[in-house]
């Protein structure tokens, strides 16, 4: 199978240190044996504390480590401080309607900060100019339990994405985790940001209610395989069981 992705990761690194070595397994190995040419691209956030009021996770200075993302080895990489981005952003603007989370907004921005994190990503890989034909949205801080479905890139085309077939939320069910676009559709998947802001005044930012309704507008077709992995804490533990 011959072709070209780009697999791009964004957010904080978190547990890198716990999902490495099934990234390496699941993902860039199979890539490899089927003779797949890949670029890896990682936007990140250099942070001085986290906080996630859901998960109950608040951590300090010195249990975070901002040289993780080595670990992926990266091909390009954009680093941004995590506290300016939150100023620049000004992030009470986005506030106009509850938080659907009810974690005072918690929930909220981090949300926020994960698509900005995304748009960063795909304007890097626009950017490079580099003629891939399909675009991987990974998060970092997640561990892959079977090895990614090769076959999976043939599903896509210039009218669909794939998602994993679980942990599917929203008015129209999304896993906002881990996409494959093509070269055409990417922007679309990774420009949400673009648009929070307008959509924060008519609605609550609910990731997978925005994103699964943006694709639809977008005309997208959204398709599920079954890939599944875990959400893995700063600690190593995960709230997700199966």
């Amino acid at each position: 199978m011959h072709m070209k992705v780009a697999v791009g990761f964004f957010g904080i690194t978190r547990s890198l240190k716990y999902t490495i070595n099934s990234i390496n397994e699941n993902i860039f190995d199979v890539l490899k044996t089927n003779n797949i040419d890949y670029d890896v691209y990682i936007h990140t956030y250099n942070i001085t504390n986290y906080k996630n009021i859901r998960t109950g996770e608040k951590v300090n200075d010195d249990q975070i480590d901002n040289t993780e993302y080595n670990l992926l080895n990266p091909d390009f990489i954009e680093i941004d401080k995590q506290e300016s981005i939150k100023q620049k952003l000004n992030l009470l603007l986005y506030r106009s309607h509850v938080d659907p989370w009810g974690t005072n907004y918690n929930s909220v921005d981090n949300f926020i900060l994960a698509q900005y994190s995304k748009l960063k990503l795909t304007k890097m890989i626009e950017e490079k100019n580099i003629k891939y034909d399909y675009v991987l949205f990974m998060r970092p801080d997640c561990l892959y339990i079977n090895k990614l479905p090769i076959d999976s890139f043939l599903l896509v085309d210039d009218s669909s994405v794939i998602i994993p077939n679980f942990h599917l939320y929203g008015r129209i069910p999304f896993n906002d985790r881990f996409c494959i676009c093509n070269i055409n559709t990417y922007k679309i998947y990774g420009g949400v940001f673009n648009v929070l802001l307008d959509i924060s005044k008519s609605q609550p930012l609910h990731s997978e209610t925005i994103i699964g309704e943006l694709l639809t507008k977008k005309c997208l077709n959204i398709k599920k395989i079954n890939f599944m992995f875990r959400r893995i804490r700063f600690d190593g533990s995960s709230p997700d069981k199966f």
